[in-house]
């Protein structure tokens, strides 16, 4: 079981993954930040973040580009970009 992540036993107690962790500590930097923002549209699943990819496409728009079309990839555990 080579792709396969063994939750620790903090993690396993605490409900949280290591996604959830880190978008808690995340989400603790200024919202302009944008090093918080990149992670969070990349990596994050809380409701959060679904405001700032719905930003993001307002930005997009107002550009002249179409809106971010974005999927789950479970092998990489971010969004990508559907082209």
């Amino acid at each position: 079981m080579a792709n396969t992540i063994t939750l620790s036993a903090e993690e396993i107690q605490s409900g949280l993954d290591r996604v959830r962790f880190a978008e808690m500590l995340i989400e603790q930097l200024p919202e302009n930040h944008d090093g918080r923002n990149t992670w969070l549209m990349n990596y994050g699943i809380r409701d959060t973040t679904k405001h700032i990819r719905a930003i993001d496409n307002v930005k997009r728009e107002n550009d002249g580009l179409s809106p971010r079309e974005l999927i789950w990839c479970d092998k990489t555990k971010c969004l990508e970009s559907v082209i």
